[in-house]
């Protein structure tokens, strides 16, 4: 059991653990200059305060924690230089390093939470000697007293360790469901949806019995998760066809996602506007208008979604309209070139910075649904036109984008081969 000799000790932030035999020397390496990084725990007696605690082979193998390694938090409604002289730090060392911080950064605008970390040395522990700051899992702000005195701060980035996991899922009432019921972060679903949103309409193609299983990294900073990182490999299996796809990785680059063959798995043009939903009316040439009670031409598809619902341009372009229009209700025009266009109606607002002339890239956020115009309740009229004309979106086929280059299909192949190999087994 850590017995502490005095505030001073408590303050230099080293734990120890209940064990059962010998008796020796544990200690955080408070500086960051040419010692271990922070957290790693060490064997050392000279220049740093110490503590006592009995210990055994599994000691040296624990993980501390974010709240071990940084005791210290800076409370709310106070600052750090109000937490340091509750440590007994004298103003003069405070002003002191907060100057030799201030390249880097500004001591004075750290918010509450904040945790540190601070050493001290000498017989009684007496001299103020560092102060380490954790700004993030990953990044550290370390201060350190130098043998002249003079103070010296230095961004040090940790060390980011990745495992690869894998996740597989069969549907059995929606794709969300699938994922909790895996144990994966339903949010991997989501990137999950976008990497196939080229080969399946999430929107309208989900079915009761597909499955899918994808590898995927975790990061962690010294056992601490960061979340999760790039989807590697994936597999959907969708009405008897399964889609593959790989991630291109070139160094630390992420090239895009491809077909096992070196074909991206990207099209000039999404298959949905909106990633979940449900179509209630599609392109028709004779239907029965729901407020009007006239026949007319339907020259669109229809998604209905709650109110507020994110709408996602299907392709590059240019905005060429964008306002409220009748009964159309707030609408917005893109022309995505010299032959295709597309229209989204009865929008609840538009998104940030689209206006006319703006250009927008595939994916991006344009606008919310809603039911503005003559609407009998919230959705989205999504239409499409090629040379002027409108055209059933959900008929059309469109090419794909360019695929791995010739001169890279090797080292492709190599990734692919890597990746497709964590993939799990598909029976669940």
């Amino acid at each position: 059991m850590i017995e502490i000799k005095s505030k001073r000790w408590l303050a230099a932030g080293i734990f120890g653990l209940m064990a059962s035999s010998a008796v020796a020397t544990y200690v955080f390496m408070t500086g960051p200059f040419g010692g271990p990084e922070t957290g790693e725990l060490v064997l050392n007696q000279k220049d740093v305060v110490a503590v006592e605690t009995t210990t055994d082979a599994a000691f040296a193998e624990t993980i501390l924690s974010a709240e071990q390694r940084y005791p210290y938090t800076i409370s709310p409604r106070s600052s750090l230089v109000t937490e340091l002289r509750k440590l007994d730090i004298s103003p003069r060392d405070i002003h002191d390093l907060v100057a030799a911080a201030k390249p880097i950064r500004n001591l004075g605008r750290l918010t509450a939470g904040t945790r540190f970390q601070v050493g001290f040395s000498g017989t009684n522990s007496e001299v103020f000697t560092s102060l380490r700051i954790r700004l993030s899992p990953r990044d550290v702000l370390a201060i350190e007293r130098k043998t002249d005195g003079a103070w010296l701060a230095e961004a040090v980035q940790k060390k980011v360790d990745t495992k690869v996991l894998t996740f597989k899922g069969n549907v059995k009432s929606s794709l969300w469901e699938s994922a909790v019921e895996a144990e994966m972060n339903p949010a991997l679903i989501a990137e999950l949806a976008e990497i196939f949103a080229w080969q399946v309409d999430f929107a309208r193609e989900v079915r009761v019995g597909d499955q899918w299983r994808l590898s995927v990294e975790e990061e962690s900073v010294q056992g601490e998760k960061l979340g999760s990182g790039s989807i590697l490999s994936a597999e959907y299996t969708n009405a008897g066809e399964t889609h593959t796809a790989v991630l291109f990785r070139r160094g630390e680059e992420d090239l895009g996602y491809f077909g096992p063959d070196g074909t991206s798995l990207k099209r000039v043009f999404l298959k949905s506007p909106i990633q979940y939903g449900r179509i209630s009316s599609r392109f028709q040439k004779r239907r029965l208008h729901p407020i009007l009670k006239t026949v007319r031409p339907h020259n669109g598809v229809d998604y209905a979604a709650p109110t507020g619902t994110p709408i996602r341009v299907v392709g590059d372009g240019q905005v060429e309209a964008v306002g409220r229009n009748g009964g159309a209700g707030n609408f917005i025009k893109i022309r995505h070139n010299s032959t295709y266009a597309t229209s989204y109606k009865h929008l609840s607002r538009f998104a940030k910075n689209v206006r006319r002339g703006s250009r927008v890239q595939q994916g991006q956020t344009i606008g919310y649904v809603g039911s503005t115009g003559m609407s009998s309740g919230p959705h989205l009229h999504f239409e499409f036109y090629v040379n002027g004309r409108y055209v059933d979106p959900l008929g059309m086929k469109f090419p794909a984008a360019a695929p791995v280059p010739r001169e890279q299909l090797a080292e492709f192949v190599e990734t692919k081969n890597v990746f497709l190999a964590y993939l799990p087994d598909w029976e669940i």
